[in-house]
């Protein structure tokens, strides 16, 4: 029985894996929002997020123009 639960488990994600790949109709829409809510990991659990660029606010206007214009300092 438990291994008949994983099989059927085993299909069902692939099933949706490849419907959410295929965006075509409203129910590939569907299966894609579904995995992408069950799949993502909570910030805190995200080893690929760097605190130092989420809090970055970027370039300001004048480092901007000086960077593209190729000013070093």
């Amino acid at each position: 029985m438990k291994r008949f639960l994983e099989d059927t488990k085993a299909r069902i994600v692939q099933w949706l894996g490849q419907r959410a790949s295929r965006d075509i109709n409203f129910v590939d829409r569907l299966c894609r929002r579904l995995l992408d809510r069950v799949l993502r990991l909570p910030p805190e659990n995200d080893f690929l997020r760097d605190e130092w660029v989420d809090s970055d606010v970027g370039f300001d206007p004048d480092e901007l123009d000086r960077y593209q214009r190729g000013e070093t300092e």
